[in-house]
């Protein structure tokens, strides 16, 4: 959003270049907008990069065998299928906006695109490739709780984007 400085018109000075007389400040839409784009992918990054110093376990196995042993077993598959999935979308993401701003010759200002795109690229992908290697050596990383709580409030903050990208929309602005 720009707002004119009036201080610069009261001067008097008609040779004041338009740059000058331009000061950017964010409005509180376009604000929330630029806070939940790089909050979403940051909180998939912090639990990836929480799951690194974890190793398997090495308790000696129990010498009394259990008959019936409730097992679950993750779908790591869709996991990482989903995983890198969403790292493509967050580059396409990032590379639609990088035409965007080279055809139209204009980079939008506080739009957190870029970083979101960076970010999301580095915390999807790289959660998908930790969680593979960490899978090999006996680490089962998508039980882990902050994983967990990482993807759903990512969720919750990218359904909240869609929602406030929506009424940008609708206000025109």
């Amino acid at each position: 959003m720009c707002v004119y400085d009036s201080e610069l018109e009261v001067a008097g000075d008609d040779n004041v270049p338009l740059s000058l007389a331009m000061t950017f400040e964010p409005a509180p839409l376009p604000l929330a907008l630029f806070a939940v784009r790089v909050i979403a992918p940051a909180l998939v990054l912090l639990s990836a990069l929480l799951a690194i110093p974890t190793k398997a376990s090495s308790s000696p196995p129990s010498p009394i065998t259990s008959v019936v042993v409730k097992s679950q077993v993750p779908r790591r598959g869709l996991i990482l299928s989903f995983l890198t999935l969403a790292s493509f979308s967050y580059l396409s993401d990032g590379l639609t906006f990088v035409v965007y701003a080279v055809l139209k010759k204009y980079w939008p200002p506080f739009t957190a695109i870029e970083i979101s795109a960076v970010l999301g690229i580095i915390a999807y992908g790289g959660l998908a490739a930790l969680g593979a290697y960490k899978d090999v050596n006996g680490v089962n990383v998508w039980s882990f709780a902050s994983v967990k709580y990482a993807i759903f409030l990512a969720l919750l903050f990218d359904t909240a984007l869609v929602v406030l990208l929506a009424v940008t929309f609708k206000s025109g602005s």
